[in-house]
């Protein structure tokens, strides 16, 4: 009868890496001058590199913590919310445009000159799918 195919995997999620490393670290410590892990080259080095890894990885996840807390507070200044949401950079840049756009109504092209992009050309046409009427047949 054939042997089941064994696998043994090795994380690649750096969580579980370290863990990993970690517990075969202890499991060597506790085995002591039995541990077959004492064949191994530099396992001193090894340990501080696990040491430091885990630093790392601890200070990664605080600083994309970071970075997500940073990134929603900006949003919510700039109002990204997808509604203009009163006091917010995009609600002031909108009223900005409309008030100007009213001023100079006919000559929006000034508009530029207050750092609005403005775009001269027509609008494109609907694809003629989206024009096209469908009708029954009588």
């Amino acid at each position: 009868m054939a042997k089941p195919a064994l696998r043994i995997t090795i994380p690649t999620n750096p969580d579980d890496l370290i863990d990993l490393a970690s517990a075969i670290l202890s499991k060597h410590e506790t085995d002591g001058a039995a541990s077959p892990l004492n064949s191994l080259p530099n396992v001193p080095q090894i340990i501080t590199k696990l040491s430091n890894a885990d630093d790392r990885n601890k200070a990664s996840k605080e600083l994309y913590r970071q970075a997500e807390k940073a990134t929603q507070d900006r949003d919510l200044c700039l109002g990204i919310s997808g509604t203009l949401t009163p006091v917010t950079i995009r609600h002031f840049v909108t009223a900005a445009r409309d008030l100007l756009t009213g001023i100079h109504k006919g000559n929006e092209q000034t508009l530029g000159g207050w750092g609005f992009e403005v775009a001269t050309s027509p609008k494109a046409p609907k694809s003629p799918r989206d024009t096209t009427k469908t009708t029954k047949a009588a």
